[in-house]
């Protein structure tokens, strides 16, 4: 890669150039180049997917670069002692951020940098979103998330909670609060409903539920949770909600089981997260495909029936793809089951304001060339548009949407 390239971050973080500040001992000026174009570099160095470390590789036979590794070392070791803050220049604009996830916060860091006045209206309450409420403890710390926002504050960047986008706020109240542009990060952190027999059985709950209650009963200090999980806890999924329950029930001292249909190295997480899972005590299910929640008399769970499943070309047309092998069905114990398969976006601003169009899947419909929705004046980026997973990637849509935003204000004087 050549100076000054983003070596594939969406971010367009200067990678060679942090890494060769990193090597040469400057710390303080490693997080500043990062702080460029990351507004969470502490937590881009726990939970970020890491695209850069296979985008600039020279050879296939390469291992990975560590770029999160350094990453999380600059985040959390070149903060300066003294920071002052510094006097901006505001350009006398309103923009409300409805939403504190990645989306959101990015977005709103980019506009206070452009010199306009940011409020952030967040539905729970404390800022963060999805990676408050999403995300386990043991991969993202709250004190690490807290001092995150607190950076975020310094820029005079306002923030509401307990503000639910569709029912104590609206769009009308945001337009008579002088706010000349709305841009909606709302995520996607409703689950998505599975038609999976046995799913509305007592002890099966879905990812989403699990880690919000735990978040809760842990900042409530609480040693046990209300959950009722059993000691034999199954989980279904193959991505990284799957992942962080798995290894969150492991720590309430459960026996866990992780399904998931994808093959051990095809999961939609980082390899060494997996293998990280396994050393830790979750028993790994892979190529195993969930059939039914079996319960029993008293309607709750009792095991998961399965199939084993390996890639065939069960067509001859040279296409090979995941199919159950015959006579391969097994059943798993379980005194609950956790569905970690899918999420949505959230509706309730869109059942609000009903002009709002979206498209078939409940994502809200924006122009990909501006980030402006069927309202003017009103933006969307995030999950709320992609229904994607990725944080970096909700983050360069926060980004990409305050760029948008710039722009319209400034045409529109």
């Amino acid at each position: 890669m050549k100076p000054g390239e983003s070596g594939g971050c969406p971010l367009g973080v200067d990678i060679p150039g942090f890494v060769r500040a990193l090597s040469e001992n400057h710390v303080v000026e490693t997080l500043a180049k990062i702080r460029e174009q990351n507004p969470l570099p502490s937590v881009c160095g726990r939970v970020c997917t890491a695209p850069c470390e296979t985008s600039g590789l020279r050879n296939d036979q390469d291992d990975p670069p560590g770029i999160r590794a350094l990453e999380r070392f600059a985040a959390d070791f070149g903060k300066p002692k003294f920071a002052p803050r510094k006097a901006r220049i505001r350009a006398g604009k309103k923009v409300a951020v409805v939403g504190s996830g990645p989306a959101g916060l990015s977005a709103a860091v980019s506009l206070a940098q452009k010199g306009y006045w940011v409020t952030v209206f967040e539905a729970f309450d404390q800022p963060g979103g999805v990676l408050r409420y999403g995300i386990p403890s043991f991969r993202l710390p709250a004190k690490v998330l807290d001092e995150e926002i607190h950076e975020i504050k310094l820029l005079d960047v306002e923030f509401k909670t307990n503000c639910y986008a569709g029912k104590s706020i609206n769009l009308t109240d945001l337009n008579t609060q002088g706010f000349e542009a709305i841009l909606l990060a709302t995520g996607a952190g409703v689950p998505q409903l599975q038609d999976l027999p046995g799913v509305n059985l007592g002890g099966v709950y879905y990812g989403e539920e699990f880690l919000l209650r735990l978040d809760q009963a842990r900042r409530q200090r609480e040693k046990d949770t209300d959950l009722r999980l059993g000691s034999r806890v199954v989980v279904l999924g193959s991505r990284y909600l799957a992942l962080d329950c798995a290894r969150a029930a492991l720590r309430l001292g459960k026996q866990v089981t992780w399904v998931s249909p994808e093959a051990f190295e095809d999961k939609k997480v980082i390899p060494e997260e997996s293998v990280y899972a396994a050393q830790e005590g979750v028993h790994i299910e892979a190529l195993v495909e969930p059939l039914e929640i079996m319960g029993n008399d008293r309607h709750f769970a009792r095991a998961v029936k399965c199939v084993r499943l390996d890639y065939a070309d069960t067509r001859a047309t040279g296409h090979w793809e995941l199919t159950p092998v015959p006579d391969s069905g097994f059943v798993l114990e379980a005194d609950s089951v956790i569905v970690a398969m899918g999420h949505a976006p959230n509706s309730l601003i869109k059942r609000d304001v009903p002009q709002l169009k979206v498209n078939d899947d409940g994502t809200i419909w924006t122009d990909p060339c501006d980030s402006t929705t069927s309202l003017r004046g009103v933006f969307a980026c995030g999950n709320a548009v992609t229904n994607t997973t990725a944080v970096v990637e909700a983050m360069a849509s926060g980004k990409k949407a305050a760029e948008h935003i710039d722009a319209y204000l400034k045409n529109n004087k």
